[in-house]
Order: structure tokens, then C-alpha cells, then sequence
């Protein structure tokens, strides 16, 4: 006997449903891009996932994809830092407790080097929640965080987009050629192209009722 499925596999499967059958409109674009500015506060609206499939279904569409859904996750931690940063005097005392007379300057490296190293760790999947309230709580500006977490998401999203468009015609030339790391890297590639036509493929069935 199968146990039956939790509330947050049932919204999933719908939400994958819905993504599938509407992926093809362009309203799903801005639709979607509003819905993951809450990725930042809830872990269960992965942008990511998101911005594949809409460039898998709406390869024309794939540079707007990208600026809008950068923007949609720089508008999330604009407002996550906004809100963490009314915790500043509090994250002052806060580290005096935990790391004594240190706590003031590692804040303060925290001020000097945290916008740059947010474009590194944005260029990662899923929001960068824990180092956006972080850097919001020794005292960078939430522009600034919003900024970098822009560019490192451009940056995500873009190489996303290449990957759909090229690397369909790379794994052809790749196959069963090359040392080891070739194959083992050819073989990610090529689960990766079969993901991407078994998007298009359902979100065809979909459509279509079949």
C-alpha cells in the first residue's frame, strides 16, 4: 500500500502542472518572477527550477527571462536586508557577547568585503538567505546587497540560458570522445539535454490533454 502524498508534494505536483501547461505564455514570465520574489523568505519557491523551464518552453524569450527573474531575486534580498538591517543595533551588542572585543571589526569586514563576496555566493543556487541578513545585520545597505545579488543572479541566469541553447549540439561532439573527465562530464551534459526535451515533451501532453 502507497502512502498517500503530503500537502507539499500535492502543491508541488500542481504548481509543476500549472508551470508545464502555462509555461508557453509570456504573462507566465511575470507572473512566475513576482511569485519568487519570496524566495528569499520561503526556501519552498525555488527561482531557479523556474527560469529553466521558461527558457526550456520560451527559448525566444530567454534574455528577458533573465533580467526579469535577476530582478525578481534582487528585489528579494532588497527587502529581506531591508528588514534585518532595523536589527543593526542589536547584532552590535549581539556580537560583543559572542565574540568580545572582536565582534566590531569582524562586522566591519563584513562591511568593507561583504557586497563583493554577495556576487559570489549569488552566482549559487537558492537565495543567499543566511549571508543577505548577515551582511544586513553589520550594516550594509540593502542597495547594495540588492545590487550584487542582481549581478550574480545575471550571471546564474545566463549561464543557464547558454547551457539550453548550446550544449544540445556540444553533446554530439563529446560523445565517447576524450580522457575521463570528458565522458563523466559529457554524461551530466546529456542528462541535462534529456531534461530539457522531457519539459518540452510534457508541457506538449499537457497542452493537449494527453
Amino acid at each position: 500500500m502507497h502512502p498517500s502524498p503530503s500537502f507539499f508534494q500535492r502543491f508541488f505536483q500542481r504548481v509543476e502542472t500549472a508551470l508545464l501547461r502555462h509555461g508557453t505564455e509570456p504573462k507566465t514570465i511575470f507572473l512566475l518572477a513576482v511569485l519568487s520574489v519570496f524566495d528569499g523568505f520561503l526556501p519552498m519557491l525555488p527561482a531557479e527550477m523556474f527560469v529553466l523551464a521558461l527558457c526550456v518552453l520560451q527559448p525566444r524569450k530567454g534574455k528577458v527571462i533573465v533580467v526579469v527573474f535577476a530582478l525578481a531575486s534582487a528585489l528579494s534580498a532588497f527587502l529581506l536586508a531591508l528588514g534585518m538591517g532595523t536589527l543593526t543595533a542589536s547584532a552590535e551588542s549581539l556580537s560583543q557577547k559572542l565574540m568580545g572585543s572582536q565582534g566590531p571589526q569582524v562586522l566591519a569586514m563584513l562591511r568593507d568585503s561583504g557586497p563583493v563576496s554577495m556576487v559570489f555566493l549569488s552566482i549559487f543556487p537558492d537565495s543567499p538567505r543566511s549571508a543577505i541578513a548577515l551582511f544586513a545585520l553589520s550594516g550594509v545597505s540593502p542597495d547594495s546587497i540588492g545590487a550584487m545579488v542582481f549581478i550574480g543572479k545575471l550571471m546564474l541566469y545566463t549561464v543557464l540560458l547558454l547551457l539550453i541553447h548550446h550544449l544540445p549540439s556540444i553533446v554530439g561532439k563529446w560523445r565517447g570522445v576524450g580522457p575521463f573527465w570528458v565522458k563523466w562530464l559529457q554524461r551530466r551534459a546529456s542528462r541535462f539535454v534529456a531534461y530539457c526535451r522531457r519539459i518540452r515533451w510534457r508541457a506538449r501532453c499537457l497542452k493537449h490533454g494527453t
